[in-house]
């Protein structure tokens, strides 16, 4: 797992420096990206805000990451939940509300997946407002679909970019990816 290793490092490092707040995580293995930040995150706050574009996929995704049923299958965004040693609270950034929570010096907000802002200015400009009023300590945008993204505009709001390379520890998607046309 030479680079799970290196992620959870690059995570950690951006984690404890006071001095970058926002992070974007990049890469193709959506699943990994998922356990490597979730779990960093674990190590480091106690209450956190997930932000997401689907709420019934939710669930599915970090548990897949998983690999165990950690939340139930249909998350409201009402409730909070226990992840690890976290209690969290999961919501929609795509539908707006005036109850989303903006966070605070003790929380991290991570927003997965966030690909679906990404190539419509419209909407990534008032994605990079929503992000610039939350209040969190840690802001931590993961993507997915990678390869079908066009506009990288995001990275210049970002304090820090990551790009986590899975050739060592998962070859066979990259070669897929490969042979796929995909990347």
């Amino acid at each position: 797992m030479i680079d799970e290793q290196k992620a959870i490092t690059s995570v950690l490092e951006f984690l404890h420096d006071e001095k970058r707040r926002t992070l974007l995580v990049r890469g193709y293995d959506n699943e990994a990206k998922l356990k490597v930040v979730l779990s960093c995150l674990n190590k480091e706050f106690k209450l956190g805000i997930i932000r997401t574009s689907a709420m019934t996929d939710i669930a599915d995704h970090i548990n897949r990451a998983f690999k165990r049923d950690l939340l139930p299958s249909a998350v409201k965004s009402t409730a909070t939940y226990k992840l690890g040693n976290m209690t969290v609270n999961i919501n929609s950034y795509v539908t707006h509300t005036q109850s989303n929570p903006k966070g605070n010096e003790n929380t991290f907000t991570l927003f997965y997946p966030v690909q679906l802002v990404l190539d419509n200015p419209k909407r990534l400009s008032r994605f990079i407002d929503e992000i610039d009023k939350i209040r969190s300590k840690k802001v931590i945008l993961i993507t997915t679909n990678e390869w079908s993204i066009e506009k990288w505009d995001i990275e210049n709001y970002m304090d820090e970019v990551y790009f986590y390379n899975v050739e060592n520890d998962n070859l066979q998607l990259i070669r897929n990816l490969k042979n796929n046309g995909a990347i």
